[in-house]
């Protein structure tokens, strides 16, 4: 896992290229080239913002289905099992979809594949919000889950390929950050509404970022680099003229931009050719690793806070109808808001180690904070540690994500993304199945 940028305008990736960076004549231009042209500017900033709104739907799942769970157990009277099959079924999708998807958006487009998404996942918002029983909204949260893990790899790799290379893990990077800032007001929404005005009021306000993402998506056009990596030339010139008019940039009548066509498009095996297998498998076991302590500790910290889990202190771990507290809320708002933090910490410190190296140390700090996780502390302490769990995590998978789109070309970074996606929700299902048994087992055996 070298980190290294690798891409269809590449040398090796382009024989023809012989000097990479410069134009081969005045009527054609490499892509890298036209976005060294045209530089950083107003039309990534639109890209990027549009894009950060709908990642923010991605991370807004994984905070409110813990928040909301205590609410449905008092409603329907639910029993742990059905609980567990929620968030289970939720992101077991969440990863099937990843996979599927990913491959669809590298053949047909980013931006095809989350408008469907998008439109999916406003009808099941105001279905989830008015379902009368619980198989009804178990149903709406499998599909959201499938909706947002189809949404997560055209975003990354959508924000990826809107810029020069230079700028490449600096767009992944704000991306997931502002999805982490999705999460944690998410969290504060939940402090603000979900007590006063109900969890069916809550889910419909953290849904609204769908309105205004159709809208604008609408307006921009598809990535250019998959464009014309999949042949659809005409629609590439005219986005790459939408892209250098935003940015007041005159490019000459009749030149065309070029790079690779690639007869591979989504093709997971290519995944597996010699000169990828060992990132994909690498990033693909590291992923789930960490997505597994991730969402566990989570979907755990609610759970925990509002069942006097911690006992053995003459204090009973309990399974009822109890909503949350306000204090609880905002503890978990605090645990929430170190998402943020590690990803900003894991950039920086990637700029002097390298990826690899800050990699191996954000993994590390995330194995022995949980290790300290064994012993029962008091209620400000057991946070502390959950803090710094959540910040070495999250530094972890901006690390991996950002490694992932160096490494993988235009025309299976997509079905990358959603490959090792999957495993990381693969992990997370593990998670939950461990978090619900152990306190199955706590209720049974305390």
């Amino acid at each position: 896992m070298s980190g290294e940028n690798k891409d269809e305008t590449t040398p090796a990736a382009t024989p023809s290229a012989a000097n990479y960076g410069s134009v081969s004549s005045p009527d054609k231009m490499y892509l890298d080239d036209f976005y060294e042209k045209i530089g950083f500017g107003y039309a990534q900033i639109v890209f990027w913002t549009v894009l950060s709104l709908i990642s923010i739907l991605d991370t807004t799942e994984e905070a409110l289905i813990s928040l909301v769970i205590p609410y449905l157990r008092c409603e329907w009277n639910l029993t742990l099992l059905f609980e567990g099959t929620i968030t289970v079924a939720v992101f077991l999708f969440y990863g099937l979809s990843s996979v599927i998807f990913g491959k669809a958006a590298d053949k047909y487009g980013r931006r095809t594949i989350l408008l469907f998404t998008l439109g999916t996942l406003a009808v099941t918002a105001i279905f989830c919000a008015i379902c009368t029983n619980k198989w009804q909204f178990l149903f709406a949260r499998t599909i959201t889950g499938a909706c947002i893990g189809a949404n997560f790899g055209a975003i990354v790799s959508f924000a990826s390929e809107v810029v020069p290379v230079k700028y490449r893990s600096l767009g992944t990077s704000l991306v997931i950050f502002v999805s982490k800032v999705g999460m944690f007001i998410t969290a504060v929404t939940a402090y603000l509404f979900l007590n006063s005005l109900g969890w069916r009021w809550f889910i419909i306000i953290v849904s609204l970022p769908i309105i205004p993402s159709i809208i604008l998506l609408l307006i921009l056009p598809e990535s250019p680099r998959y464009l014309i990596v999949s042949g659809k030339q005409k629609d590439a010139q005219a986005a790459i003229k939408f892209m250098a008019d935003m940015n007041r940039v005159q490019i000459d009548e009749g030149t065309t931009v070029v790079c690779k066509q690639s007869e591979e498009l989504g093709e997971i095996r290519a995944l597996f050719h010699p000169e990828y297998r060992r990132e994909t498998i690498l990033l693909s076991i590291i992923y789930f690793g960490n997505i597994l302590v991730f969402l566990s500790l989570i979907l755990f910290l609610p759970l925990a806070l509002n069942s006097s889990f911690c006992g053995g202190n003459g204090v009973t771990p309990t399974h009822e109808c109890k909503k949350l507290t306000q204090g609880a809320i905002l503890k978990v708002a605090i645990v929430i808001s170190a998402t943020m933090i590690g990803l900003i910490a894991a950039h920086v410190l990637s700029h002097f180690t390298g990826r690899v190296p800050a990699l191996r140390i954000f993994a590390a700090m995330a194995f022995i904070a949980s290790l300290l996780l064994y012993k029962c502390f008091s209620g400000t302490v057991t946070v502390a540690i959950f803090y710094v769990i959540e910040f070495a995590s999250s530094g972890l998978n901006i690390l991996i994500w950002i490694i992932l789109l160096e490494n993988y070309p235009t025309y299976i970074r997509t079905t990358a993304s959603g490959f090792v996606n999957f495993w990381g929700k693969i992990g997370g299902v593990l998670g939950v199945i461990g978090v619900y048994a152990l306190f199955y087992l706590s209720l049974i055996c305390w």
